[in-house]
């Protein structure tokens, strides 16, 4: 009874204060954000930072340090160094590989030389320590000694965060993926490993992974955006062209023929021993009355028959008898032993060249026609062949984690093991606070039409020709789709009066001035995102850190409906609802 004349008591004084206030206005709401977002360059996106633990986004560690290193021949392709240690060779690969300790322990000799090792496992020690960041304590700091999150775990460091950790995180994972023992990192092993590391850290209802080969550009850009964490195996290969070999030739030339504008009018028979022609040359000599002009060379089956191959060439002023060779791409497919011919023609007409032959049939395979006319002459020609044919030729392969990706301007950053152009300080790269994202052009098709890729990069700094995308492995969080926790705190049913609770009310909730609104939420799946406050569904702010709260300052009267609404990081939202007075 004396509780509820206090508050009919309250009440009249609200009321009579309402009807003294005639000129009350109502402040239109705020938004107020606890954080702010940067902008990015056009068309950039960038995986997230945590302030936790991964203040850079992606962390770039690097694979140069200790002696993460094997033993691979050197140009004699054997190896000379003898194993010391617990080193193991590797006959499959070729190459001495550190062992279980992680560091070589053998001396290169003779030609042999040192190459670094850990690409792999730094590349996925980037990616689980993004993700730890990810969902861990958003308030930790490295060497806090908290683990909230099992991914990453101490390994003898003292802490699961601290710089020191990470050489030990790599080792871990190195002996994992099998590295330790075959001295490079095969793509299998690192799946495996991986997924054998989220069932013994019991995360495997957590996260997935699967790899991907020969993935188009689109399909790595759409899995960063969805920051996913994309490793990519690229890729390094050298375009081999060998020496031009003769196989036919008749090298004498000492009568000269004026070249005539029409084809098959002079044409040389010949009979290859192998099965392509990459090149003929021909001995030229100007006449020197008429400029220079363009010459072109054809190839038959017969004559006349099936046209093969047209090389053009100007072979400019020529004072003397030249050799000039026209070139055949791609290279015409000859069968051995069979009869193919040529002939030779200006393109335009007067005198310009001069085509050498000799009398006699000096090439006895063939025959050569002279003015259309079949004669006992051949003409001067060499066939020639590359050898080896020009192939491309894988050199090595190297393994980079996606930072970033710009799908309007088709470029791509990444965290290297290996490189760091874009912020090459001698700073420690197992700082996740010191990162080198750097960044290429890509190209949606392939170099060389014999390699199998989707896309390469044109400008990648690996010291050969081309650095294509071989195949990817791609580690996902496993689709959150339960909504957080949400409970409103503050207020609750009871009469607050500048912000301060008075007494509790069994009929709902009373409040005079300002008030926080507070709110407690939870998701252990992927974390709280954020927290927006609603009132008459008007937003008046957000925040994005715990406690989550809101100062209510707006001048309002009479009943209000106070929304709120929490966010986890992959959407999911839960909102509560609760109807106060307020006045002032």
């Amino acid at each position: 009874m004396k509780k509820d004349k206090i508050v009919k008591a309250v009440v009249s004084l609200i009321v009579v204060f309402v009807l003294l206030i005639t000129s009350a206005q109502a402040i239109n709401p705020v938004i107020i954000s606890k954080t702010t977002k940067s902008t990015e360059g056009r068309g950039w996106y960038w995986k997230p930072s945590f302030t936790n633990y991964a203040p850079q986004g992606l962390p770039d560690f690097s694979q140069q340090q200790d002696q993460w290193k094997k033993i691979a021949p050197g140009p004699n392709g054997i190896i000379d160094s003898t194993v010391a240690g617990d080193d193991i060779y590797n006959p499959t690969e070729n190459c001495i590989a550190p062992g279980p300790d992680c560091s070589l322990n053998s001396t290169a000799v003779g030609d042999d030389v040192y190459e670094w090792a850990f690409c792999g496992p730094v590349a996925v020690a980037d990616c689980l320590w993004w993700f730890d960041s990810k969902f861990a304590d958003p308030e930790g700091t490295p060497g806090d000694g908290k683990d909230q999150f099992a991914l990453v775990q101490d390994y003898g460091a003292g802490d699961d965060h601290t710089t020191t950790n990470v050489p030990l995180l790599i080792e871990n994972l190195a002996r994992a993926m099998n590295t330790t023992e075959k001295g490079t990192t095969y793509i299998d092993d690192m799946n495996t490993s991986v997924a054998d590391w989220f069932s013994t850290t019991g995360l495997t209802d957590k996260f997935t992974v699967q790899t991907y080969d020969r993935p188009t550009f689109s399909f790595i850009e759409g899995e960063i955006e969805r920051s996913q964490d994309v490793i990519l195996l690229l890729g390094d290969y050298n375009y081999i062209i060998g020496p031009l070999m003769v196989d036919q030739a008749q090298l004498l030339g000492p009568v000269l023929k004026v070249l005539q504008i029409n084809p098959l009018w002079d044409t040389q028979a010949f009979v290859p021993t192998v099965t392509r022609l990459d090149a003929i040359e021909i001995l030229l000599q100007s006449i020197s009355t008429f400029p220079p002009t363009e010459v072109q060379v054809n190839v038959y089956d017969n004559r006349p028959g099936t046209l093969l191959g047209t090389s053009i060439v100007n072979p400019g002023f020529l004072p003397v008898q030249t050799w000039i060779r026209f070139d055949f791409n791609p290279a015409i497919t000859l069968t051995p032993g069979t009869p193919y011919y040529f002939d030779v023609h200006q393109l335009v007409d007067d005198p310009h060249y001069y085509w050498s032959y000799d009398v006699g049939n000096p090439y006895a395979p063939g025959q050569a026609w002279k003015d259309n006319v079949l004669s006992s002459i051949d003409w001067a020609f060499k066939t020639e062949y590359y050898n080896p044919p020009p192939h491309s030729e894988r050199k090595t392969g190297h393994y980079v984690t996606c930072a970033g990706v710009n799908s309007e301007e088709s470029k791509i950053a990444f965290s290297d093991p290996m490189v760091d152009i874009a912020n090459p300080s001698p700073n420690d790269h197992n700082d996740a606070a010191y990162v080198s994202h750097d960044i290429y052009n890509v190209s949606t098709d392939a170099p060389q039409p014999d390699i199998n890729t989707q896309w390469w990069l044109t400008d990648y700094h690996a010291g050969y020709d081309y650095t294509v995308v071989e195949q990817a492995v791609i580690i996902c969080p496993v689709p959150d789709t339960t909504p957080p926790t949400l409970l409103i705190t503050k207020p609750v049913n009871a009469l607050y009066f500048l912000n301060t609770q008075i007494m509790t009310l069994s009929g709902g909730s009373l409040i005079i001035g300002p008030i926080d609104i507070e709110v407690n939420t939870t998701d252990e799946d992927s974390g709280i995102d954020r927290v927006e406050f609603y009132i008459n569904m008007q937003q008046i702010g957000n925040d994005t850190t715990e406690p989550y709260s809101c100062l209510w300052n707006q001048v309002t009267f009479f009943r209000q409906t106070i929304n709120v609404k929490a966010f986890d990081k992959e959407g999911n939202e839960a909102s509560k609802e609760m109807e106060v007075w307020k006045f002032f």
